[in-house]
């Protein structure tokens, strides 16, 4: 029996350990596209109005895109309008051959109270039936930013720029049962509070995570739980940690990516995946007198699921009156 070198058994062991960790590793992200689940409708959803803001990017664009191959309106409420054309093209070329529904770009800043009125009022100017309102858009920045008004953006963007544009609709809203749809995060699970003390400042927490944004998404949970006791049709969602063009503002270098690049192949959702959690609530996701926002409920892997933050009645309304005050005071 020839004898085999130990550099050739130890090559070997070497390969076959490697392929064994490769293929665990592929399995593992097959058991996570699984379980963050899809939308399996393809039913037409000619005649009906979306309005998805942030629409030209990330999720919102993936949402768009999703619902207008089902034959969908889609109204791009974008702050760029050259973006949102931009964005509007290259849906048509991906579609190609199967155009889908119509898509409108309309100009929104959620950092501007004007810009918002002014949108407002061309909804209500040109479209006469809204079957859904889609709350997408939002950031979050590692420097004090601020709106129009004043407000630090997490605050000013992310919550009040939608609380203000509902308020404007909100006749047309309740009259059509229009869907809203507010895209919250589990984030708001995770070193999130109401600091009404220092509601739309800047401040500095002592945390490796950003707790303006992550308090921001505990606010739209909140607000999505108010809007439904106030007889909304209302559904909230987190659409999981996804790969997309969020996190920009953080200015990542090139080594991240060299060192984060497995870990985001494995962990992060794309943002077609993401956007599936958004396509749900906005057309097929129903609330009950057990299951609902109000009881915090919201959907997460395309399907519900209870939220383990302990919500609090007196400062679910105490958050809803201190965003009348602001907008109200900004008028």
């Amino acid at each position: 029996m020839p004898l085999i070198p130990a550099e050739v058994t130890l090559f070997t062991a070497g390969t076959a350990a490697a392929t064994s960790l490769v293929g665990s590793i592929v399995l593992l992200r097959l058991y996570k596209l699984r379980k963050w689940g899809w939308v399996r409708s393809t039913d037409s959803l000619q005649g009906k109005t979306f309005i998805i803001t942030g629409a030209n990017t990330g999720l919102g664009y993936e949402a768009t895109k999703a619902l207008v191959r089902r034959q969908a309106t889609v109204v791009m409420a974008c702050r760029n309008m050259a973006k949102a054309n931009a964005a509007i093209a290259q849906i048509r070329e991906e579609l190609g051959a199967q155009r889908g529904g119509a898509l409108v770009p309309m100009e929104l800043d959620l950092g501007s109270f004007r810009s918002i009125r002014k949108f407002a009022g061309e909804v209500q100017r040109t479209i006469p039936s809204l079957y859904c309102l889609v709350n997408n858009a939002g950031l979050a920045v590692r420097v004090p930013e601020y709106t129009q008004e004043h407000f630090e953006v997490h605050f000013g963007v992310n919550h009040l720029g939608q609380f203000l544009l509902v308020d404007l609709l909100k006749e047309r809203l309740l009259e059509q049962r229009t869907r809203v749809v507010v895209v919250s995060s589990r984030m708001h699970e995770i070193e999130a509070e109401i600091d009404f003390a220092n509601l739309g400042r800047w401040v500095a927490y002592s945390s490796r995570l950003n707790r303006l944004y992550n308090n921001s998404k505990l606010m739209n949970f909140y607000y999505a739980r108010e809007l439904y006791k106030r007889g909304f049709n209302v559904h909230v969602l987190c659409p999981g940690l996804c790969h997309t063009d969020f996190f920009r503002h953080y200015e990542p270098k090139w080594y991240h990516y060299l060192v984060f690049s497995p870990i985001v192949w494995l962990m992060l959702r794309s943002a077609e995946q993401g956007a599936q959690n958004i396509v749900y609530a906005a057309t097929e996701s129903e609330t009950t007198q057990e299951r609902n926002p109000a009881k915090g409920y919201f959907v997460s892997n395309v399907k519900i699921r209870r939220s383990k933050f302990h919500f609090d009645e007196e400062t679910s309304v105490r958050l809803w009156n201190e965003s009348v005050k602001a907008i109200e005071g900004a008028r």
